[in-house]
């Protein structure tokens, strides 16, 4: 099991996975679960949130893209919003506009 993984009981794509609109990792391509703006917590200590880029993100080596986060959208572009988007070792060309993803908050 890759890791960080949810501590939480809750289904849907693992902490570290861009799902792209179109890609679902069930059978109902039309909606996405988790919904945007739902929480986890990983077994890294690190609470994630669940985002829709609103702009392409690019890949950075450890710990990941910096973004921010827009509420109540729960759209994340690059920022300095204490947020991170998957490395380049978990997701090595970065996250697409319109895409799916657990950002990781920087602190514990």
């Amino acid at each position: 099991m890759p890791s960080p993984f949810r501590t939480n009981p809750s289904l849907g794509p693992n902490l570290t996975q861009v799902v792209v609109p179109g890609q679902v990792w069930y059978d109902q391509p039309n909606m996405v679960s988790p919904k945007v703006g739902d929480w986890s917590v990983g077994d890294d200590g690190h609470q994630y949130v669940f985002v829709r880029a609103s702009a392409a993100i690019a890949a950075a080596a450890a710990p990941g893209t910096q973004v921010t986060i827009t509420e109540p959208a729960m759209t994340a572009a690059a920022g300095a919003g204490g947020f991170y988007a998957p490395n380049s070792t978990q997701v090595p060309g970065g996250v697409p506009n319109g895409a799916y993803f657990w950002a990781r908050r920087g602190t514990i």
